[in-house]
């Protein structure tokens, strides 16, 4: 169990695993705001408007998955990275050894 005043190696890994967990919730919630609105413009551009081929519009529609699976990964394994650096803190390693 846990108290408010609990400093101990265990209570500050928790709390830094629960902070990267909401940052990591954001992160997804942010991307999802993000990415699907750029693909339904995507499709009203290409099935709705007509602007481009669908035959071509697929294409792009790939390309800007592709993208954004690009992007989210990277952002998912820089907060991976800061988050092992976080507990390794918090548990009072040196990274330096």
């Amino acid at each position: 169990m846990s108290y408010a005043g609990d400093s101990s190696i265990g209570a500050r890994v928790r709390a830094v695993e629960k902070e990267y967990l909401a940052k990591q919730t954001r992160l997804f919630v942010t991307f999802a705001l993000v990415e699907g609105p750029i693909l339904l413009l995507g499709v009203v551009l290409i099935y709705g408007l007509g602007v481009i081929d669908p035959e071509i519009g697929v294409w792009v529609l790939m390309a800007i998955a592709l993208v954004g699976g690009f992007v989210l990964s990277a952002l998912l394994l820089r907060l991976i990275r800061t988050r092992a650096a976080a507990v390794a803190q918090a548990r009072g390693e040196n990274p330096l050894f």
